[in-house]
């Protein structure tokens, strides 16, 4: 099957921030190469700071890539923001960590929700019967589509971000650390509701997150980045329950360390309610 988006030899530099305006510049992304099929839901899962977020967002043109190539449904992409760059662009939709940052603070939920559709010009009758659908997919009432950002809480407000991205039924899907602003509980629900969706719509997902309970409910296949370098890239269940690369096993490994101490607390508290 061929690829809807393919990164060769990807690498992202800027320039050094040590004031000493000599032009040195500091890769960040090393020459990452991915292929990722329709379809697919692709975790990027690694330490902080190792080019994660950098690799989503030079897939997306926030930030400019500095060598390699891209393609996108097979139209090469040589430089950023060119004109196969934009057709990506046009295609892909995004949530971010922060919700109430990427929301019109001005606009109710449901007018955020609509604006991807009205930037395509959908017909306006489509566009409410659309938006009311996913906005009720993620547990949106109407009641709380008419209210603005800051009147509502954080989970609301990422799921009214997440029902925004899904409306127009995107060919990419880019999450970045979607759920890393919310409480556990609420975390957990939106977890669930984004699993239940991506599975019904099947769109292709390439993803980072730091939840390791995120990247087991979603992804089929998992990237670990690591210093800026992809070090490993396997099926998700491979991965995760015999990964190769340090990074991974630190994740993985510290994960299993948090379950098994969530498992022990919920089997004293079970002990303790029947005492």
């Amino acid at each position: 099957m061929s690829a809807l988006l393919s990164l060769d030899r990807l690498s992202v530099s800027v320039r050094a921030g040590d004031g000493r305006g000599d032009g040195r510049r500091r890769t960040i992304l090393h020459e990452a190469s991915l292929d990722i099929t329709s379809g697919e839901v692709v975790a990027v899962i690694g330490p902080s700071g190792g080019g994660k977020s950098t690799l989503l967002k030079a897939v997306l043109g926030l930030n400019r890539f500095t060598g390699g190539s891209m393609a996108f449904e097979g139209a090469p992409i040589r430089r950023p923001l060119d004109s196969a760059h934009r057709r990506l662009r046009a295609s892909a939709e995004a949530v971010f960590q922060n919700p109430l940052g990427a929301l019109n603070p001005h606009a109710s939920l449901r007018a955020a929700i609509e604006e991807p559709l009205q930037a395509r010009a959908t017909p306006k009758a489509e566009r409410a019967k659309r938006a009311q659908t996913v906005a009720a997919r993620m547990g949106l009432d109407a009641q709380i589509l008419e209210r603005r950002p800051g009147t509502v809480s954080l989970g609301q407000a990422q799921r009214a971000c997440i029902a925004r991205a899904l409306a127009p039924r995107p060919s990419l899907l880019v999450l970045d650390e979607p759920l890393s602003a919310l409480d556990a509980l609420v975390a957990a629900e939106v977890a669930a509701l984004l699993s239940e969706v991506i599975a019904e719509t099947r769109p292709t997902v390439l993803f980072v997150s730091h939840d390791m309970r995120l990247v087991r409910r979603l992804a089929s296949r998992v990237v670990v980045i690591e210093a800026g370098r992809i070090v490993e890239d396997a099926p998700a269940a491979r991965l995760l329950s015999s990964p190769q690369s340090q990074a991974a096993r630190l994740l993985v490994e510290s994960d299993g360390r948090r379950r098994a101490a969530f498992a022990a607390a919920r089997t004293s508290g079970a002990r303790e309610a029947h005492a």
